[in-house]
């Protein structure tokens, strides 16, 4: 099982639990590097306690996700690079399924779909937003994805190491996303199980993000 599962997290206290009793219990050869972003909760005691586990990252103060996921990306030692969330949005369950989906395919990524392309009911705003950044997305660089903000990603180490990655926040998705695109990366997509939740229960992203995402999209480098 040649993967390093690379997750960011920033006071997830409630979450961690959950998550590290998950995957405790999948392959122990697999890599797992927490990237603790500056928490000022007890994230960072709770992953102290794992450290026979996993490999931990301390960022000292909150430089974003996209900064985390470069340092973890930097520290993986395996070939093959599963890219999550900390949050329990997406079932962590599918873990082993989706990494046996991968290895059943010739492709250089899997990526992560929420939702089908066009799947809008129930009518909820953040997936309007969603689906109108990813068709700004798939007409500019005239691809036909149906998640580009997803967070779960499988993608072979040396074909995402090859690149320098900027974004410092959440347009990390996008940016990895634009890679995967211009570079003409094989890749599948698979569907996982989603449950959003909201500020209340510690949701990070928010509507202002939004911007960053969509200057990601429009700088076409890479």
């Amino acid at each position: 099982m040649d993967y390093s599962i690379i997750i960011p997290v920033y006071n997830e206290q409630k979450a961690l639990p959950v998550l590290i009793d998950r995957l405790y219990k999948i392959n122990q050869k697999i890599e797992i590097i927490f990237i603790d972003d500056g928490s000022t909760d007890k994230t960072n005691e709770i992953l102290k306690k794992n450290t026979d586990r996993f490999k931990i990252i301390e960022n000292k103060t909150n430089l974003g996700k996209g900064a985390s996921l470069q340092k973890g990306i930097l520290a993986s030692i395996k070939k093959n690079i599963f890219l999550m969330d900390g949050d329990l949005e997406v079932d962590t369950k599918s873990i082993p399924d989706l990494i046996k989906k991968f290895e059943s395919n010739d492709s250089d990524a899997l990526i992560g779909v929420r939702w089908n392309r066009f799947e809008l009911q129930p009518f909820e705003i953040n997936r309007l937003g969603n689906f109108i950044i990813n068709e700004i997305f798939n007409f500019i660089y005239k691809t036909n994805f149906s998640d580009i903000l997803c967070c779960i990603k499988i993608i072979k180490s040396d074909k995402i190491k090859m690149f320098k990655i900027k974004s410092k926040n959440f347009e990390i998705e996008s940016e990895l996303m634009r890679i995967i695109a211009i570079n003409k990366i094989s890749f599948i997509e698979e569907k996982v199980k989603y449950s959003r939740r909201d500020i209340s229960e510690g949701k990070k992203l928010k509507y202002s993000d939004s911007w960053s995402i969509l200057k990601t999209i429009l700088l076409k480098n890479n």
